[in-house]
């Protein structure tokens, strides 16, 4: 047996014994307060191949989810592609990012905000010039005038549409497929007409992105993608 585990047994639990992978990877067995110990050891030699293949799953979201540290080597989304990052810092050139061959070329000293800084800095220059295009294309496709447009720094909302029908896109936005950046808009654009999430609201929705909701399941599935 080598899985180390803790056991918590407790007088309420009357039959079942079960597993869960702790916040630090720890493997945590519940169970009722008499069991034998050599039938929580057959219970865990047992699950031996999902604690394994749970292990490597949280191992690998950890290392998604880890902050940029923007060097080279490091990828970055843009429109729902990943590309690579050569990063340096030469003091007569220009500072800042650009995005050239299929690659991204960063030119700042090596301080971690700075060049966070810059690439948010890139990402908002994206987003004003594509999403301008885009949603006034689709404003014209649903024959829906909107009331302006904004660029935030939103984290998890990647849109909205005010009372005064003023839409707002997060910049990080630019990191995800085209598609899916269409189907926020659609889906601010239908505020302009439903200002809630009835049943009326989903129905122009699909009216209009019939696979919203793989584009939603999107979202929830790369998550990863908007760390910067």
């Amino acid at each position: 047996m080598n899985i180390t585990y803790t056991v918590h047994r407790s007088r309420k639990r009357k039959k079942t014994i079960s597993l869960q992978i702790g916040n630090n990877s720890e493997v945590i067995i519940s169970a009722p307060y008499f069991t034998p110990a050599d039938e929580i050891n057959r219970f865990v030699e047992e699950k031996q191949d999902w604690i394994s293949k749970a292990m490597q799953k949280r191992s690998q979201a950890l290392h998604l989810h880890k902050e940029k540290e923007y060097v080279t080597g490091e990828t970055f989304y843009y429109l729902g592609q990943s590309y690579p990052l050569e990063a340096r810092f030469e003091p007569l050139e220009n500072t800042g990012v650009i995005f050239w061959n299929n690659r991204f070329f960063l030119n700042c000293p090596a301080e971690r905000e700075m060049r966070k800084y810059h690439f948010a800095l890139w990402y908002k220059k994206k987003a004003k010039e594509y999403l301008n295009v885009r949603v006034e294309h689709l404003s014209r496709e649903t024959n829906l005038q909107h009331g302006g447009i904004r660029i935030t720094s939103a984290r998890q909302r990647w849109g909205s549409c005010s009372e005064d029908n003023s839409l707002a896109f997060s910049f990080r936005l630019m990191m995800a497929p085209p598609e899916v950046i269409d189907y926020v808009i659609i889906h601010e654009l239908m505020h302009i007409r439903q200002k809630n999430h009835s049943s009326k609201f989903w129905n122009l929705v699909v009216e209009h992105t019939p696979d919203y909701k793989t584009h939603r399941r999107w979202f929830r599935d790369n998550n990863h993608q908007f760390i910067l």
